[in-house]
């Protein structure tokens, strides 16, 4: 039975009780510490540290590589390649054509000193180069790779080497089962250099010259700040900072929307929601319940938050991201985070397990899975017409003017803004009352789950 005194009026330490208890009855658990904040900041770490792992030395690659040519002039240049590399993989420029026919003509010279300055070094690479005619019977050969005796069989085709090779003709390169992924790679990239430098030198051509004429300058892109400064711009990553907001508002809405949803079927099958509605009201349950799980929900926008930001720090990019969105995005993550908390509470109150409860959440969750489904148009053209309609359509409207408001180049109209917030905010306040409504009468009622129309007049009931 519920208690009369108790149930009725609306008592704010009431509500904040229940909210303090839900908080405590969510964050205080191993699953949310691990699962909400230590996985993510692993995750931080790990990425942080994945490049010093990947620079690594590797196992070093010793052997002999076949290369049948028709005038072994493929074989000489791959030969050089691995010999002036100091017997190391290049990662840098010093595995480029132009470095490779640069490494030729100095060997050519007599001049090695420029090959010692060349990029940076892995992998420590042995590799002598056996030479031999694309018309020799290379079936042996072919054995001795299958066999692991050879480190690979490089087979270039007379035609490649001609002024004007076909558009179909390939380097057939042959390696062991078991040859490392890096290791077939460096093999397939030196030889299809070396083809290149072969068939440029064939013709008298300076490989060199050519390859700095027709090599394309890459566009130093910067951004005027306001306070007239330039900072490096970041085009992926300016295009990624709206999804990235607009993925940690759902992240952090919907992880304590379900909470929600999950505790209070939980509460209502165990007959602990009875307990307390004897000593409060429905309204201020619910209340505190969904305030509750708004407090997780901060605690985690503020940890993903704080670290988002801190990147774009490390970046120099925080003036892509002004101080009034950031003050935008707390505005529609409230408004996101009470529509889906009222929705959840609502359904959770009305079953009595969760696979009840997935039959009314399918419905709001396909609405809500329209804003990614609309990530890249919205934020390619945020002032469209698209992006513009959708940001009064609740409740998708707060994750869409999140998309908008981040990733604008030009300022989105003022009377948008307020005028989106209006819809949504009326939006909100009507859903937290429809929930109530049918929080008051589902926490209560057993059996056979209630269809949508049975809660739309559950919403209506006096």
């Amino acid at each position: 039975m519920i208690d009369k005194k108790n149930s009725g009026g609306f008592r704010f330490s009431r509500i904040m009780t229940i909210a303090i208890r839900e908080f405590r009855h969510t964050v205080l658990t191993k699953g949310f510490i691990f699962g909400a904040i230590l996985f993510p900041l692993v995750m931080f770490v790990v990425i942080g540290v994945m490049p010093f792992l990947l620079s690594n030395d590797q196992v070093p690659v010793r052997g002999t590589i076949v290369v049948a040519d028709s005038d072994g002039s493929v074989a000489q240049a791959i030969e050089i390649a691995f010999a002036r590399y100091q017997t190391k993989i290049q990662t840098g420029i010093g595995s480029s054509t132009a470095a490779l026919s640069d490494a030729l003509a100095k060997s050519q010279r007599g001049d090695v000193a420029a090959l010692d300055a060349l990029s940076d070094i892995t992998t420590t690479v042995e590799v002598t180069v056996r030479r031999m005619s694309i018309d020799d019977d290379l079936a042996g050969i072919r054995d001795q790779v299958q066999s692991g005796e050879l480190l690979a069989l490089v087979e270039v085709p007379a035609t490649l080497l001609e002024s004007d090779p076909p558009a179909d003709a390939d380097v057939s390169l042959l390696v062991p089962s078991n040859s490392p992924a890096k290791t077939t790679a460096l093999f397939a990239r030196i030889a299809r250099q070396a083809t290149v430098v072969a068939r440029v030198q064939r013709t008298g051509t300076d490989l060199a010259k050519a390859m700095a004429l027709v090599r394309e300058p890459q566009a130093q892109t910067a951004r005027l700040t306001s306070t007239g400064t330039k900072a490096k711009e970041n085009l992926e990553l300016r295009f990624m900072i709206p999804g990235g907001f607009m993925m940690l508002m759902w992240i952090a809405a919907f992880t304590s929307a379900n909470q929600l949803l999950t505790t209070t079927i939980e509460e209502k099958s165990s007959k602990v929601i009875e307990v307390l509605l004897s000593a409060t009201s429905p309204l201020e349950l619910l209340a505190g319940k969904i305030l509750g799980q708004g407090f997780v929900s901060l605690l985690m926008l503020s940890t993903y938050g704080a670290a988002g930001i801190a990147g774009l720090a490390f970046l120099t990019m925080l003036d892509i991201v002004p101080l009034s969105s950031l003050i935008l995005f707390f505005l529609w993550f409230l408004l996101a985070y009470f529509m889906v908390a009222s929705i959840m509470a609502a359904v959770g109150s009305a079953v009595s397990d969760l696979r009840e409860a997935q039959s009314l959440v399918q419905p709001a969750m396909i609405v809500m899975m329209i804003p990614l489904l609309l990530w890249l148009p919205i934020s390619e053209n945020p002032t469209g017409w698209l992006a513009t309609i959708t940001s009064f359509v609740p409740p998708i409207g707060p994750f869409v003017m999140v998309l908008r408001t981040t990733g604008a180049v030009e300022p989105i109209p003022f009377w948008q803004i307020g005028l989106a917030l209006a819809v949504n905010g009326f939006s909100t306040i009507a859903l937290v009352w429809i929930a109530s409504r049918v929080f008051r009468i589902g926490v209560l009622m057993q059996g056979k789950p209630p269809t949508p129309m049975e809660l739309l007049r559950w919403a209506r009931a006096r």
